[in-house]
């Protein structure tokens, strides 16, 4: 009984083989466009990692002077507590805008370059009739490249820390 269906080839299994050896051999590698379309990817994500890596030490570069900055900050205002109480300024420093005077820039080492601080103080005599009180600021300064912004009045830098504290003479 015949239902229509076509007998058999004799060569089925050469067929089928010879399909089988046609996929293994597209199979075997990636082609052109595989592998340049990975590495574009594969680029595009090492562009990013390399952005977020140039942010990065930005950053931190930015912090090591923050912290340099804050040290000046902190060793300036500490002698001027050491300073007898009397003393409003010492002497060979220049006055600049209202009441604060502007010592010397340092030249420090931070990482192998060098960068340029200038150190303000300003000494207020709180004195009433009750207590005798000097606040004493200190303000430290550095141009940070390509910001945007004036210098700032106390220091006539871009960037700047300000540390304050209130002296009470101890007689």
């Amino acid at each position: 009984m015949n239902l229509g269906l076509l007998p058999h080839p004799d060569n089925e299994e050469e067929v089928v083989v010879s399909n089988n050896k046609q996929q293994l051999h597209r199979q075997r590698g990636f082609t052109l466009v595989e592998i340049l379309i990975a590495l574009l990817v594969f680029m595009v994500v090492m562009l990013g990692v390399a952005a977020g890596l140039i942010q990065t030490l930005r950053v931190n570069r930015g912090n090591v002077v923050r912290d340099e900055a804050l040290r000046l900050a902190t060793d300036d205002l500490n002698r001027l507590k050491g300073e007898q109480f009397t003393v409003a300024a010492a002497p060979n420093l220049i006055q600049t805008w209202p009441n604060w005077t502007l010592t010397p820039n340092l030249l420090v080492n931070i990482r192998g370059g060098v960068m340029t601080f200038a150190r303000a103080t300003q000494i207020t005599d709180l004195a009433t009739t009750a207590t005798a009180l000097k606040r004493v600021d200190v303000a430290v300064g550095w141009n940070e490249p390509g910001q945007v912004g004036g210098a700032l009045p106390e220091t006539g830098m871009n960037r700047q820390v300000s540390l304050s504290t209130i002296l009470v003479r101890s007689d």
